[in-house]
């Protein structure tokens, strides 16, 4: 009984994380670029149940009575790289990725990170930058990394990738091996500890936005199911608890 409590706990703290994570999801299905997290689930060690009160010519024997979890836990965040669907705003600063790549940013700190979130900015002097302030990088032909400085807003990107005058720049597009060592970081942008390659796969679109990859109704059924599943080991955990109480109260007692 005592083990129930456990598993039907388990089961509701789990479902809670659950929740959690998809309430997150929900909350940036309108942010440009958002790719959505998973939760894996794991289920605790099982243990094999026997009853030894069988007694024959003075030896016990055993009666295998079958297995028992100890409920489910969290294993590990994933995040969902697939391509989100890409909508024209017309803006001419807003740039999505058709691919697997990343913009690459470079922040105060003088760290490198990467977005797919292309709704971009120009500062006071002229670079181009993310809607919190960390400027774009771009590689010219001799591969050497600069800055993007465009001055005006109504620069435009040929088909060849090369962004108006720029002297040659392009948008340095990073790439992944494993997108898994990608880490999320604030503001939409991922961080690694691993050196990314430089994507030509990858095509950028002028006036458009990548939208967030999470399914709204998708989204919304999963979160009811969740729900109700947390529901039902709430009322399993009660009724658990009512009939120990039951036990330790009126079982045994004298009348």
């Amino acid at each position: 009984m005592i083990r129930g409590l456990y598993t039907a706990a388990t089961g509701m703290i789990t479902k809670q994380v659950q929740m959690e994570n998809l309430t997150n999801n929900i909350a940036n299905i309108n942010t440009a670029g958002f790719k959505k997290d998973n939760l894996a689930i794991k289920s605790f060690d099982e243990v094999l149940l026997e009853n030894r009160d069988k007694y024959l010519n003075g030896k016990s024997f055993s009666n295998k009575l079958g297995k028992m979890e100890f409920g489910v836990g969290i294993d590990e965040t994933v995040t969902t790289y697939s391509q989100g669907i890409i909508e024209e705003t017309g803006r001419n600063l807003d740039f999505a990725i058709n691919g697997s790549g990343f913009f690459t940013l470079e922040g105060a700190d003088g760290e490198y990170r990467y977005t797919r979130d292309g709704r971009f900015k120009i500062d006071g002097n002229g670079f181009l930058t993310t809607i919190n302030g960390e400027r774009v990088v771009g590689i010219n032909a001799a591969g050497i990394k600069k800055f993007i400085k465009v001055e005006k807003s109504d620069f435009k990107l040929g088909s060849d990738g090369l962004i108006e005058n720029t002297g040659g720049l392009k948008f340095l597009i990073s790439s992944f091996n494993n997108s898994q060592d990608l880490k999320k970081g604030p503001s939409n942008t991922y961080s690694s500890n691993s050196q990314p390659d430089i994507d030509t796969t990858s095509n950028i679109i002028q006036n458009s936005i990548e939208k967030s990859n999470v399914d709204p109704i998708e989204a919304v059924t999963s979160l009811i199911t969740l729900m109700r599943n947390y529901e039902s080991n709430q009322k399993i955990l009660q009724q658990m608890d009512e009939t120990l109480g039951k036990t330790v109260n009126e079982v045994g007692s004298l009348k």
